[in-house]
């Protein structure tokens, strides 16, 4: 396999699953010497990044129409751009069948590796799959939905080389940073046996595993069932890309990106004592470190040693990808709210909290009011301290930058909402939240990128 050359500057990703019991407690209130009653909470801050494009194809290469490939020689050709860290998959029909289809595996292939970005065959990494929806039986072929339910309803392996009925290359253009995935049929429909039509499929860009199936488990129900039953991506595409009330992507992560270790706190103020959303920065908060530089321990001194607040820093200290989480304890005094601050790393000076007025933990005996609500009032914000850069490519940003507090100043210097975000890095263009909504799946639509759960230790 040639691999083309590009430098790539990489992070070190870890992460932690830590488990809890119950318990609540009196310990000394901040600032005073009453004894208050506490409450130990756990708090997991999740990079959810995923699903970073979809994109159908139907149109065989120099055809005018939608249509199969069913002859020798016809192909497919989809472009695409990612960075690293993305991996591929794609489905596709095949047509000569009740519902197989072609696809990588579950885990999709690697986009990167070590030396830049991968072009070359990859037809080493596509199986042949069954949907496990319907019997296969040579006279309801291709039908839409004419065949009789399968008795194994898992979605499993035909055949692990495809080699002899169609080839896939990927070709990477460095000039515009685009890769392009062609699928070729190479042994048609003309042959006495095993005769191969490949139908219109769907590509996704993800980070995460199984963006498609979970081989051994039932079919989703997302649509990959109408692709390997009729050939049809329309389903399986719109489910990918639907949007929220607002207008912006249920599903799609704006971007790929990592999160730095962060701090938790809690106030009992009416407002935030760290940031005031439309205000400039706090200089000794350490807003500014920990949004431009991932640093924490400036915020987490200011708001133990100055605010003489609660605080905790995160159990995890390198910066957490897609799938993994950053972890807290920390005891807060009944009536106290949460705040919350993590870096959004692939920007110059972004950062993930609650609004300024913080997140009300308690009611009753101290529970918490629940993983979702807490998760939709985590927001994605601009510090105001530094210039903002194309996301994942700035070299004043934490990954490229050449020391800390590097970039320039930014001209509006206010703690803001950030309401859109330029994709340069996937080719989706601009995504507007204007509430800056990070939580994934919000039904407003937002940039998909964490959720947040709370539990009492």
């Amino acid at each position: 396999m040639k691999r083309v050359k590009k430098k790539i500057i990489g992070l070190t990703l870890l992460g932690s699953a830590l488990l809890f019991t119950s318990c609540e407690h009196f310990g000394h209130g901040p600032g005073n010497d009453d004894v208050k009653p506490t409450t130990t909470y756990k708090v997991t801050l999740t990079n959810t990044v995923n699903y970073l494009n979809a994109l159908a194809f139907n149109t065989p290469n120099g055809a005018m129409e939608a249509g199969p490939l069913t002859a020798v020689g016809q192909s497919y050709s989809i472009d695409f751009k990612a960075v690293n860290g993305a991996r591929l998959s794609f489905a596709t029909m095949s047509g000569v069948s009740n519902d197989w289809f072609f696809a990588p595996s579950e885990q999709g292939i690697s986009l990167f590796d070590s030396n830049g970005p991968i072009a070359g065959d990859i037809t080493d990494q596509i199986y042949l799959w069954d949907d496990g929806t319907e019997e296969e039986d040579p006279a309801t072929f291709g039908g839409m939905d004419t065949g009789i339910p399968d008795d194994n309803t898992a979605v499993r392996v035909v055949e692990e080389d495809v080699t002899n009925y169609m080839k896939v290359w990927l070709d990477y253009d460095d000039s515009s940073d685009q890769f392009t995935l062609t699928i070729e049929n190479i042994r048609g429909i003309d042959v006495d046996s095993n005769p191969i039509a490949i139908s219109p499929g769907v590509v996704v860009l993800h980070a995460q595993n199984s963006p498609f199936f979970k081989v051994g488990q039932e079919d989703y129900g997302f649509g990959l069932e109408k692709i390997a039953r009729e050939g049809n991506p329309t389903a399986l595409h719109s489910w990918f890309t639907e949007v929220g009330k607002d207008g912006a992507p249920v599903r799609l992560s704006s971007s790929f990106t990592v999160f730095a270790p962060g701090v938790v706190y809690a106030f009992e103020s009416a407002n935030d004592p760290v940031f005031s959303e439309g205000e400039m920065v706090i200089p000794e908060s350490g807003i500014e470190q920990i949004a431009e530089d991932g640093n924490n321990m400036v915020l987490f001194d200011y708001i133990t040693e100055t605010l003489h607040l609660p605080g905790a820093k995160s159990n995890e200290t390198a910066p957490v990808g897609p799938g993994e989480s950053l972890t807290f304890t920390i005891d807060v005094p009944k009536g106290y709210k949460l705040g919350i601050n993590s870096m959004f790393v692939f920007s110059n000076d972004w950062f993930v909290s609650f609004g300024d007025m913080g997140y009300a933990l308690s009611h009753g005996a101290g529970k918490s009011k629940g993983n979702e609500k807490a998760s939709r009032q985590v927001y994605l914000f601009d510090a105001g301290t530094e210039v903002d850069q194309p996301i994942g490519f700035g070299p004043d940003q934490a990954p490229f930058q050449s020391g800390p507090n590097t970039g320039a100043d930014d001209t509006d210097n206010t703690v803001r909402r950030v309401t859109e975000i330029n994709d340069v890095q996937f080719g989706k263009g601009i995504v507007n939240s204007s509430a800056g909504v990070t939580a994934n799946r919000d039904a407003r639509g937002g940039y998909n990128l964490v959720s947040l759960s709370i539990e009492t230790y």
